[in-house]
């Protein structure tokens, strides 16, 4: 008899589990049939493959050092380092935990996720009603992704308010706080829309695919020179986040004629 052994229920029982690929957790109950403790240093896939085709799951063996007491069980989760760009579908094949194995069903689910770089961007309206922004679109994600702006958005002009009393909040909500950073939006009111679109028109980003690509934003109405205003396009789960300021606050004035110049 083997050392250690599965103790959820008949080995040839597959472990199942789903989620993001960037997220799964294996997992295990395993029973020490000894008197001392037993190690398990790593645990690795073995053929783990799509149903209908495909290659293997790439993925590195995790270090897991686990240790059972002699006697005793373990009831713990692994998890498991698989690239986020693995495509959603059900895999099978074998996970291995020191000289044990097992049969594993995992459910790989499809997640949208985009990232857009830098956030927020800035347009200088006194540059003209009509400009070219580069913005850098990352899928992050596992399935592709459709980039398309065309249309019109509402733009936002800043307006300042009295600040609140900070409100109380526990250590853990204040740690959060201090980790993520504000998130709020600023307090706004409508100020007709904008116009945007990309350069070269709808683009497909393949999973783990990054592209700086062209954004035209169109200005429809003058913007007041002292404001500050915000415009939010959402995509899929992400915001393209503009912020349009006017750095030169004075026209320029013709030059003025100097004594004795011809008329």
């Amino acid at each position: 008899m083997a050392a250690l052994e599965f103790a959820d229920g008949p080995a040839t029982r597959p472990l199942a589990l789903s989620g993001s690929a960037a997220a799964l957790k294996l997992p295990l109950a395993l029973r020490n049939t000894t008197g001392q403790v037993q190690h398990v240093a790593e645990a690795s896939f073995a053929e783990v493959r799509r149903v209908g085709g495909g290659p293997p799951l790439r993925a590195e063996p995790v270090p897991v050092l686990l240790n059972v007491a002699g006697d005793g069980q373990l009831h713990t989760q692994i998890r498991l380092r698989l690239d986020p760009t693995t495509p959603p579908g059900r895999y099978e094949g074998q996970v291995r935990l020191g000289d044990l194995s097992r049969a594993v069903a995992i459910d790989v689910l499809p997640e949208p996720r985009l990232a857009i770089r830098p956030q927020p961007l800035v347009l200088d309206a006194a540059q003209g009603p009509q400009q070219r922004l580069d913005v850098a679109f990352e899928n992050a994600g596992n399935v592709p992704l459709i980039i398309d702006l065309a249309g019109a958005y509402p733009l936002g002009e800043e307006v300042q308010v009295p600040s609140a009393p900070p409100a109380t909040t526990s250590g853990a909500s204040s740690a959060l706080n201090l980790l993520l950073g504000p998130r709020e939006r600023p307090n706004l009111v409508a100020a007709g829309t904008a116009q945007l679109n990309l350069a070269t028109g709808p683009q497909v980003l393949a999973p783990g695919e990054t592209r700086t690509l062209a954004v035209v934003v169109g200005l429809t109405k003058p913007l007041s020179p002292t404001a500050r205003y915000h415009l939010y396009a959402p995509i899929y789960t992400a915001d393209l986040h503009i912020v349009i300021v006017t750095a030169a606050k004075t026209p320029k004035s013709a030059p003025r004629a100097t004594k004795g110049a011809a008329k």
